[in-house]
């Protein structure tokens, strides 16, 4: 009787011990840092890019959008901060020396994960103005769309930063506890511009064809911080591995209490 008891109570332990296991395996992980990845451009080189056109970083997809129809236009260009040739206009933003992304013409761009989900920590943006010397004033706004891994959307309007010496300026981005905290399967980046509305008060909208600020939504952006989501099949094999040491460890206690 005393030896059926001890290999139950064997048994009843080896089993506690597979859960904890798997709940500390699972605990570890989820207290482990993501993987961290930033998007800064600088191993592009600086070169218009049509609707359609893509780049490529690792994991990660950045796919051009042409937002007036054919999708084939111009709608972004990779720059050099340092070139001061890069604006014809002069409407170039401050506040960035390195390799950027521009995105042109009412143009945007859509960020994806080859593999499983990600989240968005931060990144640089500035207005890209039609010319230079503006006052110091809100032009528009940088609109994020996220969607989310049930396939709902969440979103975020951003006021541009502001000018220094009458440049749109480089600035970080202040995001929200619902971006940093949700997993995305992809996000939309695109600019609007403010408006006169009847009653004096301003709204952001996207030009539209014959709209006098058509191609006036244009933005930059840069060093674009991501943290990587483990995919679910990463979570069970580490809690199957848990477990198994858990299993193996309970057949040597009984084996232990058998002889």
């Amino acid at each position: 009787m005393t030896t059926i008891f001890s290999t139950r109570s064997t048994a009843r332990s080896g089993l506690t011990k597979l859960a904890l296991g798997v709940t500390t395996a699972l605990t570890m992980l989820a207290a482990t840092p993501a993987m961290a990845t930033v998007l800064n451009f600088e191993n592009e080189m600086p070169f218009p890019l049509n609707g359609g056109e893509q780049m490529f970083n690792g994991d990660y997809t950045l796919t051009v959008v042409d937002n007036h129809g054919n999708g084939k236009g111009g709608a972004g260009v990779i720059v050099n901060g340092n070139d001061p040739y890069t604006c014809s206009a002069d409407g170039c933003p401050t506040g960035n020396n390195s390799y950027y992304y521009l995105g042109v013409n009412d143009g945007g761009i859509v960020l994806t994960r080859n593999n499983w989900g990600f989240r968005l920590t931060g990144f640089d943006y500035s207005f890209l103005a039609p010319v230079g010397g503006l006052d110091d004033f809100s032009y528009g706004a940088l609109n994020l769309v996220g969607t989310l891994m049930d396939g709902s959307t969440i979103s975020a309007s951003l006021d541009f930063p502001g000018y220094v010496d009458g440049h749109p300026s480089f600035g970080a981005a202040q995001l929200g506890s619902d971006f940093l905290n949700a997993t995305l399967t992809s996000l939309t980046i695109r600019a609007c511009v403010n408006v006169d509305g009847d009653d004096g008060s301003l709204s952001c909208v996207y030009p539209a064809e014959g709209s006098p600020i058509l191609n006036q939504a244009q933005f930059g952006i840069d060093n674009i911080a991501l943290a990587e989501v483990p995919e679910p099949g990463s979570l069970a094999l580490l809690g199957l591995g848990a477990g198994a040491l858990a299993l193996r460890r309970r057949k040597s206690n009984a084996s232990s209490a058998n002889a």
